[in-house]
């Protein structure tokens, strides 16, 4: 596997369980590095970590606060 996308890997704990849960991409890695940024998108979609996953969180978090503020104001 190419050096550079071996010291990323290894500097990144979750990139790390990742790909030991999903050993597919062991051998893309090793003789396809350009794929890395496949590899990285599917990383983050899966794991629900990319910019969208994390507005739509956001969103859920002050929809809750907002009913519970409704919730107690009517109380």
């Amino acid at each position: 596997m190419d050096q550079t996308i071996t010291s990323i890997l290894y500097s990144n704990p979750t990139y790390l369980e990742y790909l030991r849960y999903h050993p597919k991409w062991y051998p893309i890695l090793e003789h396809q590095p350009a794929s890395y940024k496949d590899f990285e998108k599917q990383l983050k979609q899966d794991l629900k970590i990319t910019m969208v996953d994390k507005v739509e969180h956001l969103r859920k978090q002050i929809e809750f606060v907002n009913r519970l503020i409704k919730y107690l104001n009517n109380n």
